[in-house]
């Protein structure tokens, strides 16, 4: 059995949607996760020197076996501008990020993708899934 509970480091990339500033950009992180009954909940610390956002990151999710999937919960909404420039704005609607992985006994560590479902809207009013997505890694600390 895999025991998340405990401190994590890790980092993420950029799927090929983010074009050249994503590009072999990898971001560390920490986590620091509480397990509860049936899911965990915690904390994510992003590097901002090296990309990372600044914000209150919390997370929940479960472990299933050697599955794991959790929500990254932002307290702002962030995004690339039409210049492909990170930003980040208060809204009502925060940036929330899909994880799902697996525990790779061999290199000891989670390994999986990270999602950003959005929606947007076309000059026709027809909405058109626009979503992001990267890889994401994590092992003890």
């Amino acid at each position: 059995m895999i025991e998340i509970e405990g401190d994590w480091i890790g980092y993420y990339t950029y799927g090929k949607q983010y074009g050249d500033w994503g590009k072999d950009r990898r971001v560390p992180f920490r986590m620091k996760i509480e397990r509860g009954i049936n899911e965990f909940v915690g904390r994510v610390f992003e590097e901002e020197d090296y990309g990372g956002i600044d914000d209150e990151i919390g997370i929940r999710g479960q472990l299933l076996g050697d599955e794991i999937e959790f929500t990254k919960f932002y307290t702002k909404d962030h995004y690339l501008d039409e210049n492909g420039q990170p930003e980040s704005e208060e809204n009502d609607n925060p940036t929330r990020v899909y994880y799902k992985g697996k525990f790779d006994f061999t290199d000891n560590q989670f390994k999986g993708e990270w999602e950003i479902a959005v929606l947007q809207e076309d000059d026709d009013g027809v909405f058109h899934a626009d979503n992001t997505s990267g890889q994401w890694f994590i092992w003890r600390e």
